[in-house]
Protein backbone atom coordinates (compact mmCIF):
# COMPACT_ATOMS: atom_id res chain seq x y z
CA UNK A 1 0.00 0.00 0.00
CA UNK A 2 0.87 3.92 -0.96
CA UNK A 3 2.70 4.97 2.49
CA UNK A 4 0.21 7.13 4.89
CA UNK A 5 3.57 10.41 4.73
CA UNK A 6 3.26 9.92 0.65
CA UNK A 7 -0.68 10.68 1.31
CA UNK A 8 -0.70 13.24 3.08
CA UNK A 9 2.15 14.80 1.60
CA UNK A 10 0.26 14.99 -1.77
CA UNK A 11 -2.80 16.69 0.29
CA UNK A 12 -0.71 19.24 1.12
CA UNK A 13 0.50 20.08 -2.32
CA UNK A 14 -2.84 21.44 -2.65
CA UNK A 15 -3.35 25.05 -2.26
CA UNK A 16 -6.37 24.43 -0.51
CA UNK A 17 -4.73 22.55 2.22
CA UNK A 18 -1.52 24.90 2.62
CA UNK A 19 -3.09 26.62 5.69
CA UNK A 20 -3.46 23.08 7.76
CA UNK A 21 -0.06 22.28 6.50
CA UNK A 22 0.88 21.91 10.19
CA UNK A 23 -2.09 19.79 11.03
CA UNK A 24 -1.45 17.28 8.04
CA UNK A 25 2.46 16.94 8.88
CA UNK A 26 1.13 15.45 12.68
CA UNK A 27 -1.62 13.55 11.31
CA UNK A 28 1.11 11.79 8.92
CA UNK A 29 2.86 10.71 11.89
CA UNK A 30 0.63 9.81 14.45
CA UNK A 31 -2.38 7.98 12.53
CA UNK A 32 -0.59 5.22 11.51
CA UNK A 33 0.21 3.97 15.38
CA UNK A 34 -1.62 1.34 16.09
CA UNK A 35 -1.58 2.12 19.85
CA UNK A 36 -3.67 5.09 19.52
CA UNK A 37 -5.37 7.29 21.74
CA UNK A 38 -8.75 5.13 20.10
CA UNK A 39 -6.90 2.00 21.65
CA UNK A 40 -4.96 -0.60 20.09
CA UNK A 41 -6.49 -2.36 16.87
CA UNK A 42 -9.54 -4.09 17.54
CA UNK A 43 -9.56 -7.70 18.21
CA UNK A 44 -10.25 -8.37 14.11
CA UNK A 45 -11.34 -12.22 13.33
CA UNK A 46 -12.31 -12.95 16.90
CA UNK A 47 -15.63 -15.04 16.89
CA UNK A 48 -16.65 -13.61 20.31
CA UNK A 49 -16.45 -10.08 19.14
CA UNK A 50 -17.46 -10.70 15.87
CA UNK A 51 -21.28 -10.62 15.14
CA UNK A 52 -22.33 -12.57 11.56
CA UNK A 53 -24.80 -11.40 9.17
CA UNK A 54 -26.45 -13.13 6.50
CA UNK A 55 -23.79 -14.57 3.69
CA UNK A 56 -23.88 -12.86 0.60
CA UNK A 57 -23.71 -15.41 -2.26
CA UNK A 58 -21.09 -14.06 -4.61
CA UNK A 59 -22.33 -14.95 -8.17
CA UNK A 60 -21.10 -14.43 -11.83
CA UNK A 61 -17.03 -15.10 -10.73
CA UNK A 62 -14.94 -15.47 -13.77
CA UNK A 63 -12.14 -18.28 -12.28
CA UNK A 64 -9.30 -18.50 -14.45
CA UNK A 65 -5.49 -19.94 -14.41
CA UNK A 66 -2.86 -18.62 -12.74
CA UNK A 67 -0.63 -17.58 -15.45
CA UNK A 68 3.14 -16.35 -15.77
CA UNK A 69 5.82 -15.25 -13.69
CA UNK A 70 6.29 -15.22 -10.02
CA UNK A 71 5.84 -11.90 -8.68
CA UNK A 72 9.10 -12.08 -7.27
CA UNK A 73 10.74 -13.31 -10.81
CA UNK A 74 8.22 -9.91 -12.47
CA UNK A 75 9.98 -7.91 -9.85
CA UNK A 76 13.44 -9.35 -10.15
CA UNK A 77 14.23 -10.05 -6.54
CA UNK A 78 15.51 -13.56 -5.08
CA UNK A 79 13.35 -15.26 -2.78
CA UNK A 80 16.09 -15.18 0.15
CA UNK A 81 16.51 -11.36 -0.62
CA UNK A 82 12.88 -10.36 0.12
CA UNK A 83 10.60 -10.10 2.94
CA UNK A 84 6.97 -10.14 0.32
CA UNK A 85 5.52 -13.32 0.44
CA UNK A 86 7.75 -14.27 3.39
CA UNK A 87 6.11 -13.33 6.55
CA UNK A 88 4.70 -16.49 7.90
CA UNK A 89 8.64 -17.95 7.75
CA UNK A 90 8.43 -15.72 11.27
CA UNK A 91 6.63 -18.55 12.94
CA UNK A 92 2.62 -18.77 13.47
CA UNK A 93 0.52 -16.09 15.42
CA UNK A 94 -1.01 -16.00 18.70
CA UNK A 95 -4.53 -17.67 18.86
CA UNK A 96 -5.81 -14.06 19.60
CA UNK A 97 -4.39 -12.84 16.43
CA UNK A 98 -6.56 -11.22 13.70
CA UNK A 99 -5.33 -13.61 11.03
CA UNK A 100 -6.82 -16.80 12.33
CA UNK A 101 -9.26 -18.62 9.92
CA UNK A 102 -12.90 -17.83 10.14
CA UNK A 103 -13.95 -19.49 6.44
CA UNK A 104 -16.14 -21.96 6.94
CA UNK A 105 -17.28 -25.19 4.68
CA UNK A 106 -20.84 -25.26 3.34
CA UNK A 107 -23.36 -28.03 2.75
CA UNK A 108 -22.66 -27.54 -0.86
CA UNK A 109 -18.69 -27.93 -0.62
CA UNK A 110 -18.37 -24.39 -1.15
CA UNK A 111 -16.88 -21.60 1.48
CA UNK A 112 -18.57 -18.96 3.86
CA UNK A 113 -15.87 -16.12 3.90
CA UNK A 114 -15.45 -12.89 5.65
CA UNK A 115 -13.18 -10.03 5.26
CA UNK A 116 -10.85 -11.73 7.40
CA UNK A 117 -10.63 -14.79 5.51
CA UNK A 118 -9.81 -13.13 2.22
CA UNK A 119 -7.09 -10.99 3.93
CA UNK A 120 -5.98 -14.09 5.31
CA UNK A 121 -5.88 -15.59 1.49
CA UNK A 122 -4.66 -12.41 -0.81
CA UNK A 123 -2.82 -9.97 1.81
CA UNK A 124 -1.07 -11.77 5.16
CA UNK A 125 2.04 -13.04 3.69
CA UNK A 126 3.44 -9.56 2.60
CA UNK A 127 1.35 -6.98 5.06
CA UNK A 128 1.61 -9.44 8.35
CA UNK A 129 -1.62 -10.56 10.57
CA UNK A 130 -1.88 -7.28 11.93
CA UNK A 131 -1.17 -4.99 8.78
CA UNK A 132 2.19 -3.65 9.96
CA UNK A 133 3.94 -5.15 6.96
CA UNK A 134 7.74 -5.08 6.90
CA UNK A 135 8.79 -1.43 6.16
CA UNK A 136 10.06 -0.12 4.28
CA UNK A 137 10.06 -2.82 2.10
CA UNK A 138 6.43 -3.72 2.46
CA UNK A 139 4.29 -0.64 3.88
CA UNK A 140 1.52 -0.96 6.57
CA UNK A 141 -1.83 -0.91 5.94
CA UNK A 142 -3.00 0.83 8.82
CA UNK A 143 -2.25 4.29 8.37
CA UNK A 144 -3.76 5.06 4.82
CA UNK A 145 -6.94 3.16 6.11
CA UNK A 146 -7.15 5.12 9.39
CA UNK A 147 -7.15 8.35 6.99
CA UNK A 148 -10.39 7.11 5.49
CA UNK A 149 -12.43 7.66 8.78
CA UNK A 150 -13.37 11.27 9.36
CA UNK A 151 -13.92 10.31 12.87
CA UNK A 152 -10.17 9.10 13.52
CA UNK A 153 -8.69 12.31 11.09
CA UNK A 154 -11.13 14.71 13.29
CA UNK A 155 -10.19 13.41 16.68
CA UNK A 156 -6.64 13.00 16.13
CA UNK A 157 -6.84 17.09 15.12
CA UNK A 158 -8.88 18.26 17.78
CA UNK A 159 -6.43 16.29 20.07
CA UNK A 160 -4.00 18.93 19.07
CA UNK A 161 -6.08 21.88 19.25
CA UNK A 162 -7.11 22.13 15.79
CA UNK A 163 -11.00 22.13 14.41
CA UNK A 164 -10.89 20.77 10.80
CA UNK A 165 -14.56 21.90 9.23
CA UNK A 166 -16.67 19.46 8.37
CA UNK A 167 -15.73 20.32 4.21
CA UNK A 168 -11.90 19.57 4.90
CA UNK A 169 -12.63 16.83 6.23
CA UNK A 170 -14.72 15.01 3.91
CA UNK A 171 -12.21 16.12 1.16
CA UNK A 172 -9.23 14.58 3.34
CA UNK A 173 -11.58 11.07 3.57
CA UNK A 174 -12.98 10.86 -0.31
CA UNK A 175 -9.09 11.41 -1.06
CA UNK A 176 -7.67 8.68 1.01
CA UNK A 177 -10.44 6.50 -0.16
CA UNK A 178 -9.86 6.94 -3.43
CA UNK A 179 -5.83 6.25 -3.26
CA UNK A 180 -6.62 2.78 -1.20
CA UNK A 181 -8.68 1.41 -3.65
CA UNK A 182 -6.70 2.87 -6.46
CA UNK A 183 -3.76 0.40 -5.03
CA UNK A 184 -6.29 -2.47 -4.79
CA UNK A 185 -6.94 -2.20 -8.42
CA UNK A 186 -3.84 -0.78 -10.07
CA UNK A 187 -1.35 -2.56 -7.62
CA UNK A 188 2.08 -0.62 -7.05
CA UNK A 189 6.02 -1.10 -7.05
CA UNK A 190 6.37 -3.55 -5.55
CA UNK A 191 2.22 -4.65 -5.03
CA UNK A 192 0.68 -6.94 -7.49
CA UNK A 193 -3.08 -5.41 -8.84
CA UNK A 194 -6.18 -7.23 -7.56
CA UNK A 195 -8.10 -6.52 -10.32
CA UNK A 196 -9.30 -10.16 -10.20
CA UNK A 197 -11.45 -9.53 -6.62
CA UNK A 198 -15.26 -9.19 -7.20
CA UNK A 199 -16.91 -5.95 -6.18
CA UNK A 200 -18.35 -7.63 -3.09
CA UNK A 201 -15.00 -9.15 -2.21
CA UNK A 202 -12.86 -5.93 -2.13
CA UNK A 203 -16.20 -4.91 -0.28
CA UNK A 204 -15.66 -7.61 2.36
CA UNK A 205 -12.23 -6.99 2.35
CA UNK A 206 -12.21 -3.25 3.14
CA UNK A 207 -14.59 -3.49 6.03
CA UNK A 208 -11.92 -5.69 7.48
CA UNK A 209 -9.08 -4.04 6.89
CA UNK A 210 -11.20 -0.63 8.80
CA UNK A 211 -11.82 -3.55 11.99
CA UNK A 212 -7.69 -4.79 11.42
CA UNK A 213 -7.12 -0.88 12.06
CA UNK A 214 -9.31 0.34 15.11
CA UNK A 215 -12.06 2.01 13.06
CA UNK A 216 -14.96 2.53 15.28
CA UNK A 217 -18.11 0.68 14.50
CA UNK A 218 -16.13 -1.38 11.58
CA UNK A 219 -17.13 -4.46 13.91
CA UNK A 220 -20.37 -3.83 13.11
CA UNK A 221 -19.92 -3.35 9.00
CA UNK A 222 -18.73 -6.79 8.25
CA UNK A 223 -19.53 -9.16 5.23
CA UNK A 224 -19.85 -12.28 4.73
CA UNK A 225 -19.94 -14.37 0.98
CA UNK A 226 -20.64 -17.63 -0.21
CA UNK A 227 -18.07 -18.85 -2.68
CA UNK A 228 -17.17 -22.18 -4.43
CA UNK A 229 -14.66 -24.21 -3.19
CA UNK A 230 -12.58 -23.50 -6.48
CA UNK A 231 -12.55 -19.74 -5.89
CA UNK A 232 -10.96 -20.24 -2.43
CA UNK A 233 -8.45 -22.59 -4.03
CA UNK A 234 -7.99 -19.15 -6.84
CA UNK A 235 -7.18 -16.55 -4.02
CA UNK A 236 -5.00 -18.83 -2.22
CA UNK A 237 -3.17 -19.87 -4.93
CA UNK A 238 -2.65 -16.25 -6.91
CA UNK A 239 -2.92 -14.05 -3.12
CA UNK A 240 -0.19 -16.15 -1.86
CA UNK A 241 1.87 -19.23 -3.72
CA UNK A 242 2.25 -17.04 -7.13
CA UNK A 243 3.98 -14.50 -5.37
CA UNK A 244 7.00 -17.01 -5.10
CA UNK A 245 5.85 -20.09 -7.77
CA UNK A 246 5.80 -19.94 -11.80
CA UNK A 247 2.80 -20.77 -12.84
CA UNK A 248 4.50 -23.16 -15.04
CA UNK A 249 7.64 -24.84 -16.59
CA UNK A 250 10.55 -26.31 -15.36
CA UNK A 251 13.21 -25.43 -13.55
CA UNK A 252 11.52 -22.78 -11.15
CA UNK A 253 12.50 -19.08 -9.67
CA UNK A 254 16.11 -19.82 -8.46
CA UNK A 255 16.15 -19.51 -4.19
CA UNK A 256 19.09 -16.95 -4.79
CA UNK A 257 21.58 -15.78 -7.08
CA UNK A 258 24.12 -18.69 -7.55
CA UNK A 259 22.02 -21.19 -5.44
CA UNK A 260 20.82 -24.52 -7.42
CA UNK A 261 17.82 -25.10 -5.26
CA UNK A 262 15.14 -24.11 -7.05
CA UNK A 263 11.18 -22.99 -6.46
CA UNK A 264 8.71 -25.93 -8.05
CA UNK A 265 6.18 -24.39 -10.58
CA UNK A 266 2.87 -24.45 -9.58
CA UNK A 267 1.68 -26.65 -12.20
CA UNK A 268 4.26 -29.29 -10.83
CA UNK A 269 2.36 -29.82 -7.47
CA UNK A 270 -0.38 -32.09 -8.78
CA UNK A 271 2.41 -33.57 -11.08
CA UNK A 272 4.81 -34.50 -7.97
CA UNK A 273 3.26 -34.23 -4.89
CA UNK A 274 -0.47 -36.34 -3.78
CA UNK A 275 -2.75 -33.59 -2.15
CA UNK A 276 -2.12 -34.37 1.95
CA UNK A 277 1.47 -34.16 0.72
CA UNK A 278 0.76 -30.24 -0.52
CA UNK A 279 -1.01 -30.12 2.95
CA UNK A 280 1.74 -30.95 4.94
CA UNK A 281 4.39 -28.88 3.47
CA UNK A 282 2.22 -25.87 3.25
CA UNK A 283 1.28 -26.23 6.97
CA UNK A 284 4.61 -27.52 8.23
CA UNK A 285 7.15 -27.62 6.42
CA UNK A 286 7.19 -31.35 5.54
CA UNK A 287 8.85 -32.12 2.43
CA UNK A 288 9.24 -35.61 0.40
CA UNK A 289 12.59 -37.30 1.68
CA UNK A 290 15.25 -37.48 -0.67
CA UNK A 291 19.26 -38.86 -0.70
CA UNK A 292 20.04 -35.16 -1.78
CA UNK A 293 17.79 -33.43 0.98
CA UNK A 294 19.82 -31.60 3.12
CA UNK A 295 16.73 -30.36 4.88
CA UNK A 296 13.07 -31.70 5.25
CA UNK A 297 11.79 -28.08 6.29
CA UNK A 298 13.19 -26.44 3.13
CA UNK A 299 13.07 -22.39 2.53
CA UNK A 300 9.35 -22.10 2.10
CA UNK A 301 7.10 -20.23 5.03
CA UNK A 302 5.03 -22.61 6.93
CA UNK A 303 1.52 -21.56 6.54
CA UNK A 304 -0.05 -22.60 9.41
CA UNK A 305 -3.23 -19.84 8.93
CA UNK A 306 -4.59 -22.23 6.32
CA UNK A 307 -6.69 -25.15 7.12
CA UNK A 308 -6.66 -28.28 5.38
CA UNK A 309 -9.44 -27.46 3.65
CA UNK A 310 -8.25 -24.34 2.11
CA UNK A 311 -5.15 -26.02 1.31
CA UNK A 312 -7.13 -29.13 -0.50
CA UNK A 313 -9.16 -26.16 -2.40
CA UNK A 314 -5.91 -24.67 -3.98
CA UNK A 315 -5.03 -28.31 -4.92
CA UNK A 316 -8.02 -29.21 -6.51
CA UNK A 317 -7.72 -25.63 -8.36
CA UNK A 318 -4.40 -26.47 -10.24
CA UNK A 319 -6.13 -29.52 -11.64
CA UNK A 320 -9.03 -27.88 -12.24
CA UNK A 321 -7.38 -24.92 -13.93
CA UNK A 322 -3.78 -25.63 -15.29
CA UNK A 323 -1.66 -23.23 -14.95
CA UNK A 324 -0.34 -21.60 -17.95
CA UNK A 325 2.62 -19.93 -18.88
Amino acid sequence: MKSQTDFWARVCSYPRHRTILQVTACAAVCLPLAGMTFGAVSAAGDPQNRKEAPARVVKGLRITPVEGDSWLRHLGIPFIASNIGRVADWGPSPSSAPDQPTSKEGPDGGFLLSGSDLYRLNCRSCHKADGSGVPPEINSLIGPVQATSAVMIRAQMKQRGIDLDAKTVNQLVSQAQASLRARLQNGGERMPSFQRLAREEVAALLAYLDELAGVPGADLRQIWLSESSTRVGEHLVKGTCHICHEASGRPGLAVAVGMTAEIPSLASLPMDRFPHEVIRKVREGISRPTPMTMSNRGEMPIFTDFTPAEVAAAYAYLVSYPPRR
